[in-house]
């Protein structure tokens, strides 16, 4: 009976010709390739001129303003540079792999929550889904490495091999660490609704309990249709925690960012993003004053530029997959689009879609720039301490971080808010 009541206040309307050019529009261009090719681009820029910066360096400066278009710049450039291909090389699988590793960056993040609750892509345990895709990026460079047959080459896929085995068991523990919280949160009939209808499953009014009383008084016939249904929502299923949409809507009606309970999981995440997207100190596959470029070393033209495209968009990816997942994703602190009359109606215009954009975009730049200033204070690994690292701290710490969280649960200590985050950053750093 509740999931015939469910699916009454599914969206059941036919789609038109004009919805169709939205959403066409919204994969092509907003929020979907254009914007984040552009986005991957200026992620570069900011991540040079930061780095730059942090060096005591100017960092891009004359191609545009302040060097903005200088990404640009380069990706032109690349385009017309001469494809040249060794004759030892497997011509046809070199020419794929560029091609197939842009297509799974650009679909990456096509499941990010830029704007509103959900990403372009969303469905339920997409989480798992984005790891899989993260994994088989990284797989693809490995293959890119083996196929070019240089020595080079082949010594950078070993080390990319490496850290690939090294770095996805953390990567993949800290990533599901929120859905650890939000299944181990007691929500509510009406929480669970107001989560349902901030990312568009449920087209249900997300009232308070004083209102839900007043209209089973005054309006019997409302409370028959909009709180029957709520009531007999259950808790969430394995799924539905594993869904980036769910844990950022999570976050903004109970109002506590994971990151608060879950700060060595953040941490993990992104140290475990660095290795994934090589930057140093984890460059061990790509070390340039030891094997020249390691795997890209014999790619050029197009191909390097697809590849350098598709760095771009990994790198905006994990950082905004750390802004969904810790830190809320575009919804602002005591701000969640869609749960009030008056933010339903904002999260209906333009203008509230630009601020849930201003949110996440304030959050991407800021895990961002912690990537920068980590790759900038420390130099190169060897891959001997990257293994040790990941096998023997960082790995025990995301999984001690994972029982506190449940230890929490088993004291009953959610239900006070401030003193659960206090105990939990308290037990997370000892």
């Amino acid at each position: 009976m509740s999931m015939e009541m469910l699916f009454l206040y599914l969206f059941a309307q036919q789609p038109t010709a004009l919805e169709a050019v939205k959403e066409l529009f919204k994969i092509l261009v907003f929020p979907g390739a254009f914007f984040m090719f552009t986005l991957a681009l200026f992620g570069e820029w900011f991540d040079r001129k930061v780095h730059g910066r942090l060096q005591h360096r100017v960092g891009p400066l004359y191609t545009g303003w302040h060097g903005i278009l200088q990404p640009l710049a380069d990706f032109i450039k690349l385009l017309a540079k001469e494809d040249v291909v060794d004759r030892a090389a497997d011509v046809k699988s070199l020419t794929a792999t560029p091609i197939v590793a842009f297509t799974l960056a650009l679909t990456m993040v096509m499941f990010l929550p830029v704007y509103k609750g959900t990403g372009i892509i969303s469905f339920e345990g997409d989480l798992i889904f984005v790891i899989f895709l993260a994994t088989m990026y990284t797989v693809t460079v490995i293959l890119t490495g083996w196929f070019t047959t240089s020595r080079f080459g082949e010594i950078g896929t070993v080390r990319s091999g490496l850290q690939l085995v090294a770095f996805e068991v953390p990567l993949a523990l800290s990533a599901i660490t929120p859905a650890f919280v939000v299944a181990s949160y007691m929500a509510t009939p009406q929480q669970v609704a107001q989560i349902l209808t901030l990312i568009g499953v449920l087209k249900l009014p997300a009232l308070t309990f004083e209102q839900y009383l007043l209209l089973s008084t005054f309006a019997p016939e409302l409370w028959t249709f909009y709180v029957a249904p709520i009531l007999q929502l259950q808790p969430f299923s394995a799924l539905q925690v594993l869904t980036i949409g769910n844990i950022t809507a999570f976050q903004a009606v109970t109002r506590m960012p994971i990151i608060l309970v879950a700060p060595i999981s953040f941490a993990s995440l992104l140290i475990s993003l660095m290795a994934e997207m090589e930057k140093v100190p984890f460059d061990i596959p790509e070390a340039h004053t030891e094997i020249v470029a390691g795997w890209q070393t014999e790619i050029s033209g197009k191909k390097l530029a697809l590849f350098r495209a598709a760095g771009d968009l990994e790198m905006i990816f994990g950082a905004g997959l750390a802004a969904a997942l810790f830190l809320g994703g575009p919804y602002g602190p005591g701000s969640t689009i869609g749960v009030t009359p008056l933010e339903r109606m904002l999260g209906a215009l333009p203008l509230g879609y630009m601020i849930g954009l201003g949110w996440f975009l304030i959050k991407l730049f800021a895990v961002l720039f912690l990537i920068t200033l980590l790759r900038t204070a420390f130099a190169r690994f060897r891959i001997d301490q990257v293994e040790a690292g990941a096998w023997k701290y960082l790995i025990p710490l995301t999984i001690l971080n994972i029982a506190v969280i449940q230890a929490a649960v088993y004291l009953d200590l959610f239900k006070w808010k401030a003193a659960s985050i206090l105990i939990m950053i308290a037990l997370s750093v000892i």
